[in-house]
């Protein structure tokens, strides 16, 4: 409490202070804006757990599935078609396996969602002797 003076007693103190001593009275104005504070308040902790409870659900969704397969590929889904598999590489949502059948090379561009065929590339020719 700030200093009032050394004239001023107890009771020129209470007297200067607006407020009541009584604590349980309050006027109809005061407890209309504490009411309204309340509701205000309120309303602002709902919609906050509300925001939380809807970020929380979308990482859960995304970290639990709704993305992508739910599991690995077959791989017998991929035939070497009786010949032996050279290499396979994934990327862009591609799978392309280049298989040697008989000595010819053959490149295979499967669909990594579906693991259908997408494009077959026979490659050879004639063999031309380097000197």
């Amino acid at each position: 409490m700030a200093y009032i003076g050394p004239n001023h007693t107890k009771e020129t103190r209470r007297a200067m202070n607006n407020t009541s001593t009584d604590p349980d009275v309050n006027d109809p104005a005061s407890e209309a804006v504490v009411a309204k504070i309340r509701r205000i308040s309120i309303v602002s902790s709902l919609i906050m757990i509300a925001g939380v409870g809807t970020v929380l659900a979308v990482i859960a969704y995304r970290l639990l599935g709704g993305q992508g397969p739910s599991g690995p590929a077959r791989l017998g889904a991929i035939d070497a078609q009786g010949g032996k598999v050279v290499s396979a590489v994934a990327a862009d949502g591609q799978l392309t396996v280049t298989y040697d059948q008989a000595g010819v090379p053959v490149i295979v561009i499967y669909d990594l969602r579906s693991l259908k065929e997408v494009h077959r590339i026979t490659v050879g020719g004639p063999q031309v002797p380097r000197s």
